[in-house]
């Protein structure tokens, strides 16, 4: 195990587009800063600003694209280059494949994540007016829920690219969560008078957890106390169900 994590890792230091999307993600960091900062210039003083808060999770949405198709890339090679054969040859078993390449994944996503959370962070403390307009109680909880999110991308994206075993799979992970939100929001406005199920759809999909998150960032107030609860726990859903119903199947399949 400790070997395919080191060999993961080791291409992941080595891959030119790894650091290429780093620093398109810094780039884009301070991007969406400036945004900020030029829409607050044509705000009268009445109106709401953006403040550091607002921004601090601004690359959030757009990392799960990154994470979907540049460390899926890793995952995929194994079976395009038909490596992961020679690594059932030398011993190593499928379930120490699979949950190598997930941490590889953890890894790497971890690293986005806090690379924009860290560039977001500096940018908006220099532009948007410095650290006392960081000012929400809430913060920790929504550090931590981001976390939560990132592992759940993560999983997702490895399950998939597990499951199809090509270049196509890093693509899919990312259109399932799309087509996800869609469907999820036409479920909500189906189910509009039912409070409760609209919650837990929107609970139950990343991306509409990833909104009510940036939301919540937004206003500086905690989500629902169902939501505060519940969106954790479908996070954690993801991150455990995902890899053990993939073990199975990855157990299961016939590589040629």
């Amino acid at each position: 195990m400790k070997r395919l994590i080191s060999e993961g890792f080791a291409k992941a230091r080595n891959a030119k587009r790894f650091w290429i999307c780093t620093w398109i993600l810094i780039g884009l960091s301070l991007l969406q800063v400036l945004l900020n900062y030029a829409i607050n210039e044509h705000l009268a003083e009445s109106e709401s600003k953006a403040v550091l808060s607002d921004v601090i999770f601004g690359m959030l949405g757009n990392q799960s694209l990154f994470m979907a198709i540049v460390p899926a890339m890793f995952v995929v090679r194994d079976f395009t280059q038909n490596t992961v054969r020679n690594k059932i040859i030398c011993g190593h078993s499928r379930t120490n494949i699979y949950v190598a390449h997930l941490f590889c994944f953890y890894a790497v996503a971890m690293f986005y994540h806090l690379v924009a959370t860290l560039a977001s962070f500096i940018f908006g403390a220099v532009i948007l007016g410095g650290m006392n307009s960081l000012a929400h109680g809430c913060m920790i909880y929504y550090s931590i829920h981001s976390v939560l999110l990132i592992l759940a991308y993560s999983s997702m994206t490895v399950f998939v690219c597990m499951l199809l075993r090509g270049v196509s799979g890093a693509i899919i992970a990312y259109i399932i969560n799309t087509l996800l939100s869609t469907f999820g929001a036409i479920a909500m406005l189906a189910l509009n008078d039912h409070e409760k199920l609209v919650d837990l759809i929107s609970c139950a999909i990343l991306d509409m957890q990833t909104s009510e998150l940036l939301h919540g960032v937004s206003v500086g107030k905690y989500p629902s106390e169902l939501l505060r609860y519940a969106m954790p726990v479908f996070a954690l859903a993801y991150i455990i169900g995902l890899p053990i119903i993939g073990v199975r199947i990855f157990k299961k399949t016939d590589l040629k």
